[in-house]
């Protein structure tokens, strides 16, 4: 599930040495960056590894070009170790 528009739901998470962002929508699609703007595009560019699945799954398939932010939030040593974690906030639906 995507937000209303289309838009990819994400959260980022950012440590001291590593940002990841993180698709709420689709399990496992998560990608790091040394900060914001290079996470997103780390999670962009990993879109074609998704669109099967969802196409398999009669799902629309994630667009990358709409990225929409609903979450940041501060990581931990976790984080800068390359484990991102999930927002206690976080919930399936938009």
């Amino acid at each position: 599930m995507s937000a209303a528009d289309g838009a990819v739901r994400v959260c980022v998470e950012t440590g001291r040495r590593l940002t990841f962002a993180s698709a709420l929508d689709w399990p496992g699609w998560s990608r790091s960056g040394r900060g914001e703007e290079a996470a997103i595009e780390a999670l962009r560019a990993y879109t074609p590894r998704y669109l099967p699945v969802a196409r398999a799954a009669g799902v629309k398939p994630p667009d990358p070009a709409g990225i929409e932010i609903v979450e940041r939030f501060a990581g931990s040593a976790s984080t800068d170790f390359g484990v991102p974690r999930r927002s206690r906030s976080w919930s399936a639906s938009p």
